[in-house]
């Protein structure tokens, strides 16, 4: 089952619990470029003039969309994580405080899902860090006006330090929480 939805922000926030059902989200923002906002009338036009033409000409553009989607999809169960990519994961978004494990697994399955995309057999900190950039701003505790972007626009670094921070190749061991002075930390660089 697979649910696409529409919000306007404008009308009022859903109830945390709802928005936790909710795998990933984006925002939507009206493009303020000059060259693209002619780009989108000049391709308006031309599909008015000539759906059929337009619709030969984006034809190969689709097509090779929907192949590269059916060979991700071929070699999806074929993705690997390593037991440090569950600690990656685990960690940041404890440190961002998201209630439940939820985002946890939809991180690592988005993930899982880019690197397939992309035509990999093993994600890496590239996957997790769009991953979390879909499955976390809805998820944030934050203020009426607080911007989800900006809380998560240094989430790059923070996976590249979790990784160094909990041991690049190490697969066993003990894993620490750390305790609530690191994970304020964390969050901290995450914000900035």
């Amino acid at each position: 089952f697979i649910l696409v939805g529409t919000m306007n922000p404008e009308e009022g926030d859903l109830r945390p619990q709802l928005l936790d059902r909710f795998a990933l989200s984006v925002d939507v923002q009206g493009i303020k470029d000059t060259h693209e906002r002619i780009e989108i009338l000049e391709r308006h036009i031309a599909y008015e003039n000539d759906p059929m033409d337009f619709k030969a000409e984006w034809e190969p553009v689709d097509l090779r969309l929907s192949e590269r989607i059916s060979e991700a999809r071929k070699i999806i169960d074929e993705v690997k994580h390593t037991s440090n990519d569950l600690r990656v994961i685990a960690s940041i978004t404890s440190d961002l405080q998201i209630d439940g494990h939820r985002a946890d697994l939809v991180i690592l399955k988005t993930a899982r899902a880019h690197a397939a995309y992309e035509q990999r057999t093993q994600i890496n900190d590239k996957d997790i860090t769009l991953a979390i950039r879909l499955a976390i701003p809805h998820r944030l505790k934050r203020g009426p006006f607080a911007d989800a972007n900006a809380d998560l626009e240094g989430v790059e670094s923070s996976v590249e330090e979790k990784r160094q921070e909990l041991g690049e190749g190490e697969e066993t061991g003990e894993f620490s929480e750390g305790n609530d002075d690191q994970a304020s930390q964390t969050k901290k660089k995450v914000s900035q």
